[in-house]
């Protein structure tokens, strides 16, 4: 071997010498770096987790948890209710229903209202979830407004108001009950004795209008001839304004009389399973039980309407008169309900089938009250009863009923 040859050979032995020895540096640089990289990501989660702590007791030291807030502990409905020295009349300002009233409903709702304790605070009285849902529909306020005045969350007045309005709901059966049996019917009438001359009278039925926001879905059937959006409730009464039928959530648009025919009354009387007893004897002439309504409407053997408005015969003006002293009743109650329960006078921005459930309650309500003598004397006006209907298809045996009560006023 010369010299150049051991010169080359040793060259090669030194660059693998030295390539040997920048792998071992580089192997251990990495793990020194691995091993830097785990204790900075230590350092950092430590300092991220203290930083977390300190903003954590910031936000809870400056704006607590609804539930950790520090309330009064007694609303102004706790004092006006348990204190028997306010004044009964202060008490209905508040709910617009009397301490009395109130009760009665309670003992109705409470165990439908009862809720349980949690491990953070105890729950609140079925009382006071009742006098809350009853605020909410007297008054129509905001939840943000009405969670102060009874000490509550605005979350909590939520639930109170769903739980008080589908409660109601559930018992509307029970509380507005079209007449079935002879007695029944009988009562029904007897009420209107003191009101007309009219015999045989059920009960007076009529229209109103709830307003609500424009719905996404068929919208244009919701828009009415009073230019909003709303649906329509029918209802019938009987001489003490108590409603003995409710049918709701009509949309806008519909004709009062296409609202009859698709009412559950309407099948009925039409199928002869109501209206058909007692029947009175007049001028030798048997006329059975019926219902009075406006002009809306069209004439049938159950459901009377008046004259034509201007009319000049002595007897069809007598007719009206008397028919009208009838028909009134269901105006007045529908302003009643309305003037009573002003959240009717507001737009409803729920969904429609909460609404109509809100107004529903209402109604319940309304009966309520009026059965436990809880009356309403504030003024109202009745939006619809100035509304006249284009001329309608009469039925002739409606009309012939007619005719024999204008001659039965005519002669007694």
């Amino acid at each position: 071997m010369n010299q150049q040859q051991l010169t080359a050979l040793a060259t090669i032995v030194l660059i693998l010498l030295y390539n040997q020895t920048q792998q071992q540096q580089t192997f251990a640089f990495y793990v020194l770096y691995e091993a830097w990289l785990a204790d900075y990501a230590l350092v950092l989660n430590a300092l991220i987790n203290r930083r977390r702590a300190r903003r954590r007791f910031h936000r809870m030291r400056i704006a607590p948890y609804a539930w950790r807030i520090n309330r009064p502990q007694e609303s102004c409905f706790d004092v006006y209710y348990n204190d028997l020295t306010v004044p009964d009349s202060t008490f209905k300002e508040l709910l617009r229903v009397n301490r009395a009233t109130f009760d009665v409903i309670l003992n109705i709702l409470g165990p439908r209202l009862q809720r349980q304790n949690s491990i953070f605070r105890d729950c609140i009285p079925p009382s006071t979830v009742l006098a809350i849902g009853i605020y909410r529909l007297a008054h129509g306020n905001s939840y943000v407004s009405i969670a102060p005045a009874f000490c509550v969350g605005r979350t909590t007045v939520i639930e109170a108001v769903q739980d008080v309005v589908n409660s109601l709901y559930d018992i509307r059966k029970e509380y507005i009950k079209f007449p079935e049996t002879v007695a029944e019917v009988q009562a029904s009438i007897e009420t209107f004795t003191d009101l007309s001359d009219l015999p045989n009278i059920v009960g007076a039925i009529d229209g109103s209008h709830i307003r609500i926001r424009a719905p996404a879905e068929s919208s244009a059937d919701y828009f009415s001839r009073y230019q909003q959006h709303d649906f329509i409730i029918q209802g019938i009464v009987n001489g003490r304004r108590l409603f003995i039928d409710f049918a709701c959530g009509f949309p806008g648009s519909m004709h009062d009389s296409r609202v009859r025919r698709c009412s559950d009354v309407y099948r009925n009387a039409e199928n002869r399973n109501i209206l058909t007893e007692p029947v009175e004897n007049i001028n030798g002439e048997e006329i059975g039980p019926y219902l009075v309504g406006d002009s809306a409407y069209t004439l049938g053997p159950w459901l009377i309407k008046p004259y034509p408005e201007g009319t000049r015969d002595p007897d069809e003006i007598l007719f009206n008169k008397n028919l009208s002293s009838a028909r009134i009743q269901v105006e007045c109650a529908f302003g009643i309900l309305k003037s009573r329960w002003r959240i009717l006078q507001n737009r409803f921005d729920s969904r429609i089938a909460f609404a109509i459930k809100c107004t529903v309650a209402c109604a319940v309500l309304h009966n309520i009250c009026i059965q436990n003598g809880d009356d309403w004397d504030e003024e109202f006006e009745h939006d619809d009863a100035n509304y006249q209907s284009p001329g309608a298809n009469v039925l002739r045996d409606g009309e012939d009923i007619r005719e024999k009560l204008k001659d039965y006023l005519a002669n007694i």
